[in-house]
């Protein structure tokens, strides 16, 4: 008898599991995503989000996400234009993307308090060298903690910088969602 009882104990954990495994599976699945294509790249960028204006003025793309409290933004610089700033001495740096890192972080430190930067590696995407990293702290104007997950990414002429944020408590459950964005950058051929 007690070998019936863990039988049907193992068959119905089993079968719970399985339930909420295909549950999971349909979830994601039901996230469709939209091309965005820009002058020289494109995004992938899920179709529940928000296009909008009102995030950053010097934004090429703005999403949000406003009920998950999610953002992201992609700006571009010239390469010309971020080398001349280095060689004019408006940024003390070197005028390659490791220098490009440190400006970026650099202007985070001063509008972020008690900012942190993790998680830093080299990558490629899309055969482009990027770095990739994370951020957090508290925001100065109303000390809001907010998590950063951000590309930095270099063609042959242009910066990009992808910048997603979400409330610092949110980190863990979005940041799949702000890396699957970023990963998604093509270059046009």
């Amino acid at each position: 008898m007690p070998n019936s009882i863990s039988l049907r104990n193992f068959i119905v954990g089993a079968l719970l599991l399985l339930s909420v495994l295909s549950c999971q599976k349909k979830e994601s699945k039901n996230v469709e995503n939209e091309k965005i294509i820009a002058d020289n790249y494109t995004l992938m960028v899920p179709k529940d989000f928000e296009k909008t204006n009102k995030l950053n003025e010097l934004a090429k793309i703005q999403f949000q996400k406003v009920d998950e409290d999610l953002y992201f933004i992609v700006l571009e610089e010239t390469k010309q234009s971020f080398a001349d700033a280095v060689k004019l001495k408006i940024h003390d740096t070197t005028p390659n993307l490791y220098g490009y890192f440190k400006v970026v972080t650099n202007h985070f430190k001063e509008i972020t308090k008690n900012l942190k930067v993790n998680d830093v590696g080299r990558t490629k995407i899309d055969s482009c060298n990027a770095i990739i990293f994370s951020m957090f702290g508290q925001t100065l104007d109303n000390g809001k903690s907010v998590f950063y997950r951000y590309a930095l990414i270099e063609d042959d002429k242009n910066y990009y910088q992808i910048m997603s944020w979400t409330n610092i408590h949110h980190k863990e459950k979005l940041i799949g969602r702000m890396d699957n964005i970023i990963h998604s950058f093509k270059m046009k051929k």
